[in-house]
């Protein structure tokens, strides 16, 4: 997901969702491959008539004179196949959307997932990088249109993968859900991590009386071939980790592989970001605060990074992943990034 080049402004455009404070405590950066996992859920819908079956109901922007379109099979009588475009309403000049769910039946049951950690899907794509899928799911409610909960999801090239199906394993902890969502975008208006009311609770765990998937608020075409929805309980005892033996070493802080630290803390324009950094043990500990540049009325940026010099860093080739190992007390700040140079007289700019 690295870009070279990137507008000088990038920082201000992506962390306008917020200008607040950040912590961060880094072990190192690394090079790693991905790796197949094997998956042991508990079907909650799935199509191989190992579950209860469920009527679809498909809804394609039906208001406003929407264009979206969406369309479902099921394959092999194993997995469902969805495919189909968003498109941007006319009337409203905003992307659309399709959603693909159980039909609305009060007798429709569901397993009970009292207990679970996560909701999970095993899916394919051939549009791994459209950003709209979304997941709902309805209990305990009359309007199970407008009050289902709805999170994200993505599929990246970390998604880790069932070496028994070969499909992609899409953890979403019940966290990430919220039945306070915009009719308009599908995203929370209230967050489950800032209001608690808002979250799924044991008992709606328990009564899951619909399930659905969603393509909303991203134009483009989309795919997904969908094995099944499933629950999980995860801990840190069984949820996914990365062995330390598939890590190479880039840039560690326990004296192996030393290099300077320079801070940029909004350098112009008035800018009153400001950060400060300590290695501490193994780690360094970043700390500060993104703020709005008053000349701008937008979020400025802080940035540490080795500084330019003939430093050397071993050789990733035939990686796949740059990997970090941190911590964090803030891990709602949504304005993270890594930057790499390489090959570059400005690596100020010119970085991925």
């Amino acid at each position: 997901k690295f870009s070279n080049p990137w507008s000088a402004s990038h920082h201000i455009i992506l962390a306008r969702i917020s200008s607040m404070k950040l912590s961060l405590l880094v072990s190192g950066l690394t090079a790693t491959l991905t790796s197949a996992a094997s998956f042991s859920g508990s079907p909650l819908w799935t199509f191989d008539g190992s579950t209860d079956e469920h009527k679809v109901k498909l809804v394609n922007d039906p208001v406003m004179g929407g264009l979206s379109n969406s369309d479902y099979s099921i394959e092999d009588s194993k997995y469902l196949k969805w495919d189909g475009e968003v498109k941007v309403v006319p009337s409203l000049k905003a992307p659309g959307f399709c959603n693909l769910e159980t039909s609305k039946n009060y007798f429709d049951k569901f397993p009970d997932a009292t207990g679970s950690t996560h909701l999970t899907l095993l899916v394919k794509s051939t549009t791994p990088d459209y950003q709209g899928f979304k997941v709902s799911f309805a209990a305990d409610t009359i309007n199970p249109q407008f009050k289902s909960f709805k999170a994200d999801f993505f599929i990246t090239a970390d998604t880790p993968v069932d070496s028994d199906s070969g499909y992609s394993v899409v953890r979403i902890p019940y966290t990430s859900f919220s039945n306070n969502w915009s009719s308009y975008t599908g995203e929370p208006i209230v967050k489950c991590s800032d209001d608690e009311s808002v979250c799924p609770t044991e008992k709606n765990k328990k009564d899951i009386q619909q399930l659905g998937l969603w393509a909303e608020g991203v134009a483009g075409e989309f795919n997904l071939d969908v094995l099944g929805f499933y629950f999980e309980t995860l801990d840190s005892a069984t949820a996914p980790v990365v062995s330390d033996s598939s890590l190479l070493p880039l840039w560690t802080f326990d004296g192996e592989n030393d290099h300077d630290i320079k801070l940029t803390n909004d350098p112009v324009m008035g800018g009153v970001s400001d950060s400060s950094y300590n290695v501490t043990g193994n780690a360094v500990d970043w700390t500060g605060s993104c703020k709005v540049v008053p000349s701008l009325s937008a979020p400025g940026f802080c940035n540490l990074e080795s500084k330019k010099n003939f430093d050397k860093f071993p050789d990733a080739t035939g990686s796949t992943h740059l990997t970090l190992l941190v911590k964090s007390d803030t891990p709602d700040y949504q304005g993270f990034k890594v930057s790499f140079a390489a090959n570059t007289l400005n690596p100020q700019f010119k970085s991925f």
